[in-house]
């Protein structure tokens, strides 16, 4: 999953997995899963969250290692970030957050970036922001770039960026108003966003197969991040027909972009 608006982002952004969480004895993995090779995984715990399965989404991100565990940690601070399948603790996101920034997470050095700068649950800290915001920015998030240009006063305002600032903020009808209104002008990033929240239900009633057309249409429109959870889903059977060969493409076309997770993916696939 990407940025929240990752929900899902590819942009970057350590400590050990010693200090998460325990697996929950009942709550046992399936044997797919396990067996399967981390990338793999992401993809099946990716696939659960996108149908509410919060806790054992939760559980088999908290099982990842190697490669992919920086995303699993960052989409393990969207949980407790937005209090999805687990009670609200910026804290433990902020915790999550720096450990999947610091294993090379470019969306995580963005989120925390954000967070620092206009997040009401904690006191704004404009130096860790910026700290993050280059971290990101130097790993190619051009989002991080764009708004630390903004901060400089270097450059007029992304629509994106103010986007993202509302959602952090908790200002979430403003944020989805404006997101449909850049959606609407076939902005792929807008698009992909508004489909990460109709898949999570934040700001609007969830809703699977929205969430599928909007990053269906992301997807045509060359935008990675949404061509990524789009093989998600076809790989699975989340919210569209299950179709290995239509999910397949589309890794390769997001993997041609330089999207790591898809990079990850397809080689695990193609090496079964």
């Amino acid at each position: 999953m990407a940025r929240y608006p990752a929900l899902s982002r590819a942009l970057g952004l350590s400590l050990l997995l010693s200090a998460s969480l325990p697996l929950k004895a009942e709550t046992p993995l399936p044997d797919d899963f396990v067996s399967a090779l981390p990338p793999v995984q992401l993809f099946k715990a990716y696939a659960e969250f996108k149908m509410a399965n919060y806790d054992l989404a939760k559980q088999m991100w908290l099982s990842i290692k190697g490669g992919a565990q920086a995303e699993a940690l960052f989409n393990l601070a969207i949980l407790y970030d937005q209090g999805l399948g687990a009670e609200e603790d910026i804290q433990q996101a902020l915790d999550y957050y720096q450990q999947a920034a610091r294993l090379g997470s470019r969306s995580a050095a963005y989120q925390l970036g954000i967070i620092y700068l206009n997040d009401k649950r904690i006191e704004p800290d404009p130096v860790q922001a910026q700290r993050w915001l280059t971290v990101a920015a130097h790993d190619g998030d051009e989002e991080a770039a764009q708004l630390l240009k903004q901060l400089a006063g270097e450059s007029k305002g992304d629509p994106m960026v103010a986007v993202q600032q509302l959602l952090v903020a908790g200002e979430m009808e403003a944020a989805v108003a404006e997101l449909e209104l850049l959606a609407a002008a076939n902005n792929a990033t807008a698009i992909t966003r508004l489909a990460w929240l109709y898949e999570s239900g934040l700001g609007v009633e969830q809703n699977l197969q929205q969430a599928a057309r909007l990053f269906r249409q992301a997807a045509e429109l060359n935008d990675a991040e949404a061509q990524y959870a789009l093989a998600v889903m076809l790989m699975t059977g989340s919210g569209q027909t299950q179709d290995r060969d239509q999910a397949i493409s589309w890794l390769r076309r997001a993997a041609a972009q330089g999207h790591r997770s898809a990079q990850q993916a397809l080689s695990a696939y193609q090496n079964e």
